[in-house]
């Protein structure tokens, strides 16, 4: 693992390996425009039970609001509060706190959705846009979560490496996770592969050497084992929803994923504060 991040050659430590960088790969690679939805409008006159109806058939929640056909969106309305009458009496107006640009980074559209349902985004002086938490389970967020994820656990290998030797690592792990530890080690090895046992090791394995570490839960800053164990959890579950394909709310909430996210950074932060 330490030829991923330092450069046999040079001995340089390699470009996109530490959070910073990888933070800028989603404030200024990914932006908010590659996950919105085009934003469907009705217009002041429409009758609010035809909208509902359509709304109902089409699964959305919101829907933009025009004074007129020839007229920007001004606002929009809420499927659960139309009743008879003209949508225009159903109408909010936007708010500042409702609206993003299409160039806001992901990694802050999923801390707005922290609180909110929906956000609107702006193109140019026009709300033409919507990014709904239904959203945040397109291929542009998971590949942001998976990538932070996959540095947290580079850097549960490092420690990992640096505090244990692979005699001392059997003495933590159970018969069952020790075999089929060296049962994909021998088959890489016949692949000419050349991966050492900790290569081999699962998240759950490494879960479990971090948190019998004292060294390495201070690094980390957990808490208490228990605490740690719980957050190492959480990540694991979500690794494997997001490498499945997986409904990655399943069993938990929006709040909690992006609680999670965040959490993941400080991870890897204090790690890397650690090594520097």
């Amino acid at each position: 693992m330490r030829d991923l991040w330092v450069s046999r050659r040079n001995g340089y430590r390699r470009r996109g390996t530490s959070v910073l960088e990888l933070r800028e790969l989603f404030m200024f690679g990914i932006t908010a425009s590659s996950i919105n939805e085009p934003l469907q409008s009705c217009i002041y006159e429409d009758d609010a039970i035809s909208i509902l109806n359509k709304m109902d058939k089409l699964y959305f929640n919101t829907m933009g609001i025009k004074k007129s056909n020839d007229e920007p969106v001004i606002g929009y309305i809420n499927s659960s509060e139309l009743t008879k009458g003209k949508c225009g009496s159903f109408t909010h107006k936007f708010q500042l706190s409702d609206l993003i640009s299409n160039s806001t980074p992901l990694i802050e559209v999923l801390h707005i959705l922290r609180e909110k349902q929906h956000v609107f985004v702006l193109s140019g002086n026009s709300v033409d846009s919507i990014i709904t938490r239904a959203d945040l389970q397109k291929p542009p967020v998971r590949i942001m979560l998976f990538g932070l994820i996959t540095l947290l656990e580079m850097h549960l290998t490092h420690h990992i490496r640096k505090f244990y030797t692979d005699k001392e690592l059997r003495t933590k792990l159970s018969p069952d996770r020790i075999e089929k530890a060296e049962h994909l080690m021998n088959m890489r090895i016949e692949r000419n592969e050349r991966l050492g046992f900790m290569d081999c090791l699962q998240f759950c394995d490494k879960r479990e050497l971090v948190l019998s570490s004292d060294k390495i839960r201070n690094v980390f800053g957990f808490e208490s084992k228990s605490a740690g164990s719980k957050i190492l959890e959480d990540v694991e579950s979500l690794r494997d929803k997001l490498a499945h394909s997986q409904d990655i709310v399943s069993g938990t909430t929006w709040g909690d994923i992006i609680d999670l996210s965040g959490n993941i950074e400080k991870l890897i932060q204090s790690s890397e504060e650690h090594i520097k």
